[in-house]
């Protein structure tokens, strides 16, 4: 048994009273900790590995459980969740203006410290400002009020967009359970167009009214959080979130978006003509959003030879992961993943995986829960259970949770291409951590600016397209036959198929966001609907053929807690990830691999992987690279 999986929780045993019950002790202690530091010596080892190690403590404890607040959700966990809020605002709030562990900080940075330590130091000093610090007793009980506010917008709007993806709709006869953006995969599938309309006028209506409406939390959570901001002394709360992010100011941010919408907007003209002519030989004259993907699937399928349906078959859920995005991480990695059977997670239908390194070193455990069930939350995601590092000699306890359809117990899982780029996507944010190596579990794996935390997950996309990849998992489930070689060319040309679309409804979500946090006038918007349109018309993103990939009633990226006024930082790490792509079949590629081979992955895993948050990350990335990265990048990457 390895030193990691004792630590691995009993979830059957985590019901939601003992969670409640958990979670108060583990408060106590963490607050009685730092209360013990306040007159500790301002150095390395009295002062700063405590306070971390505490930190780690009390996330090995909570991480737990609000895994378990959104990968199963549920009446009990919801209320439980409520419940937390306000101590646990409290309990920051207190951390954050506490003069005497600040103070400690403040002297730490005067000492001759190792880089880490320092970098360390200088991150944990900005939040403390950020956190009240600087205010006086008026204004930090000001913040500490909105901070509770704010927690509590975030818990209920999250609850209900839970529920919205929780109940199935019926269009047509048929039963949907809709997918957590706009556009709905069915879409691709559905042949009558009024059907195809009535399910996306579903899906772009959710939180507009009935038991679910989330516009008057949209509006709330948007005033707040200026609020918030002014009593910072920011003009508004994307300021505040730039404050730790690698994107320079608001301008840049809003300059990259308009830079790369502006680009998809056009080429979205010449698509838009294309399946407009497809669509009038079927007799359809007028074309709508909700016909784009049933013609573009078809248009690729013309032009590619490609669909959906035909690669299926090889496309088989857990031969994906285990002989694809794990045999991709053991050619560059050196990793190599193991079922253990005997270990369980949450759920039966998850699988649980031991990592190892080349020399045959544990690296910790990997959760693997990829489908949808009542309660749980949308889309996917990587958490970190425990982070390794130093202490922990570098071993992890790591989950990957999606929404895939679920099937019968003893069927096979046949997944979309989209679907694939997310296991891979999800494992190389778990690959962040897992090959980590920092002094300190606050620096270590994904702890790093969320602008860059992208880099990684982006990143191992890449891999799903190698062609010594595609043929170790894309096999047919009968037969066992690698896909056709055809087909893999036709995925190869399917990269920059259909970028136009993807891109004006991404630039589209993550505008609204940026315009509701930096809007100096937001306090006299009060119509949610009339607020998206001006501002998408404002960006130029306004398309009655391409919606939003979010609106804003069904964005927890942007009314939650996490990525508000961040959305942008998928396409701030893209143009960092086309780099390392570049890098990776230019200079990193051996005898036409595509960089496919371990010392590309023993370089990037040096320069960047390994380096979680112990160093400012853009000196990570020009370590590799050698060079900041531009717009320009992103465009080439999606053929733009």
């Amino acid at each position: 048994m390895s030193k990691i999986e004792k630590l691995l929780p009993n979830f059957a045993e985590l019901t939601p009273s003992e969670c409640e019950r958990i979670t108060f002790e583990a408060m106590d202690v963490y607050k009685q900790t730092l209360q013990s530091l306040e007159d500790a010596p301002a150095t390395v080892e009295d002062f700063l590995i405590p306070w971390d190690e505490a930190v780690q403590q009390f996330e090995r404890v909570v991480g737990p459980v609000f895994t378990l607040m959104s990968a199963v959700g549920g009446e009990e966990f919801d209320a439980l969740e409520q419940t937390l809020d306000e101590p646990l605002t409290r309990l920051t709030s207190w951390v954050q203006t506490n003069e005497n562990l600040y103070e400690n900080f403040v002297q730490l940075q005067k000492l001759d410290l190792d880089p880490e330590s320092a970098y360390f130091v200088e991150t944990e000093l900005k939040d403390f400002r950020l956190g009240g610090i600087d205010l006086d007793e008026d204004g930090r009980k000001a913040l500490e009020e909105v901070d509770l506010e704010i927690a509590s917008i975030a818990t209920q709007y999250s609850q209900k967009v839970s529920k919205m993806l929780g109940e199935k709709v019926e269009v047509g006869g048929k039963k949907y359970q809709l997918n957590n953006f706009t556009n709905q995969l069915a879409l691709t599938d559905i042949d009558d167009p009024k059907l195809r309309e009535e399910l996306l006028e579903i899906s772009l209506n959710r939180g507009f009214g009935g038991d679910h409406d989330t516009r008057d939390l949209v509006l709330k959570m948007a005033k707040a959080r200026n609020r918030r901001a002014h009593i910072l002394g920011f003009d508004n709360h994307a300021e505040v979130v730039l404050e730790t992010e690698t994107a320079p100011s608001t301008d840049a941010v809003y300059s990259l978006l308009s830079e790369v919408s502006q680009a998809a907007v056009k080429a979205l003209e010449t698509d838009a003509e294309t399946l407009k002519q497809r669509a009038a030989k079927d007799g359809l004259e007028d074309f709508k959003a909700s016909d784009w993907l049933y013609y573009q699937e078809r248009e690729k399928h013309d032009a590619l030879g490609l669909s959906s349906e035909a690669l299926k078959p090889y496309l088989e859920l857990w031969n994906v992961l285990e002989n694809g995005v794990f045999y991709a991480a053991n050619n560059i990695y050196g990793v190599t993943a193991k079922r253990r059977e005997d270990l369980r997670g949450w759920d039966p239908s998850m699988r649980v995986y031991e990592l190892e390194d080349e020399t045959g070193k544990s690296l910790g455990i990997f959760l693997a829960d990829p489908y949808t069930r009542p309660g749980k939350s949308g889309g996917a995601w990587m958490n970190s259970l425990i982070q390794g590092y130093s202490k922990t000699d570098y071993e992890s306890i790591i989950i990957n949770c999606a929404n895939f359809e679920p099937v019968e117990e003893g069927e096979d899982k046949f997944i979309v291409w989209d679907e694939v780029e997310t296991l891979f996507h999800e494992f190389g944010h778990a690959l962040h951590g897992f090959l980590s190596k920092t002094k300190y579990a606050s620096t270590a794996g994904t702890n790093v600016p969320r602008d860059f935390v992208e880099l990684p997950s982006q990143l191992n996309e890449m891999w799903a397209y190698n062609p010594q990849v595609i043929e170790n998992y894309a096999r047919h489930h009968e037969t066992g036959e690698v896909m056709p070689e055809d087909m893999r060319a036709q995925l190869q040309q399917s990269k920059t198929f259909g970028q136009a679309h993807a891109t004006v409804e991404f630039c589209a979500s993550a505008l609204l966001d940026h315009l509701w946090y930096s809007n100096a006038e937001i306090e006299q918007v009060n119509d949610v609907a009339k607020y998206e349109q001006d501002a998408l018309e404002k960006a130029g993103v306004a398309s009655a053929l391409v919606p939003p990939r979010y609106r804003s009633t069904y964005f927890p990226h942007a009314f939650t807690v996490g990525y508000d006024a961040g959305y942008y930082s998928y396409m701030w790490a893209e143009a960092l990830v086309a780099e390392c792509e570049n890098w990776f079949k230019t200079t990193a590629a051996k005898d036409g691999d595509g960089g496919l081979n371990r010392e590309a992955g023993k370089a990037i895993t040096d320069a960047i992987l390994s380096r979680g948050s112990s160093r400012d990350p853009q000196e990570s990335f020009k370590a590799l690279i050698g060079h900041d990265a531009s717009a320009k990048a992103i465009l080439s990457r999606r053929g733009l």
